[in-house]
């Protein structure tokens, strides 16, 4: 891979000097993220809070990650570049984009109940995500459920998508690794992580 040109390697590199070095002259510094616990966004929290000394706060969606912010109950936010209304971070005034780095998500897939999965193999099949991840329902579903009509029961992260199926809300789920593990669904197809871009804004 070609190296960075040099003004964007050196404004990547000051941006999370200086944004570290804040961190550590202020240990338990607060970072907002979507929960709950073993969502991709708070697996990338933790690895930050790990090696940073943060306070990882979970919020149940993105606009509640955006409201601890602006209240300034907490100092930082982390969103994925994937994050379908990210604009209204960028674009706010009271905010700004401290630092910005790449992280691979946990594997990510199709999921069923442990003991079963849509029953009529031709009608319609519920499915449990974020709109985020929608398409790798498409890109990854076996050619039986590939025919069949979609409904889509909307989650609030992979983690809530995996509780739906679990309380039987839905007949499947795109949610990931955690999800599966935490809530013994089996997975029906997957797919390793995929790497994307994670930004950390913080108040101007």
């Amino acid at each position: 891979m070609p190296a960075l040109p040099g003004p964007l390697a050196g404004a990547y590199g000051q941006r999370w000097r200086e944004l570290v070095d804040r961190w550590a002259g202020r240990p338990g510094t607060s970072l907002a993220t979507l929960g709950p616990a073993g969502t991709s966004s708070h697996l990338t929290a933790a690895f930050l809070a790990e090696r940073h000394g943060l306070r990882v706060e979970l919020c149940d969606t993105f606009d509640g990650v955006l409201d601890a912010l602006l209240r300034r109950r907490v100092a930082h936010a982390l969103v994925p570049s994937a994050y379908q209304g990210l604009t209204r971070f960028h674009w706010h005034g009271d905010l700004r984009l401290d630092a910005y780095f790449a992280q691979a998500t946990p594997e990510y897939g199709i999921a069923a109940p442990a003991g079963g999965g849509p029953d009529d193999p031709g009608g319609e099949v519920a499915v449990a995500a974020l709109w985020e991840v929608r398409r790798i329902f498409a890109d990854l579903a076996p050619a039986a459920l590939r025919e069949r009509p979609v409904r889509w029961v909307d989650a609030d992260s992979t983690q809530h998508a995996a509780e739906i199926l679990a309380a039987g809300g839905a007949d499947l789920a795109v949610t990931n690794e955690p999800g599966v593990r935490r809530h013994a669904l089996r997975w029906v197809a997957r797919r390793p992580g995929a790497e994307i871009v994670w930004l950390v804004f913080g108040h101007r």
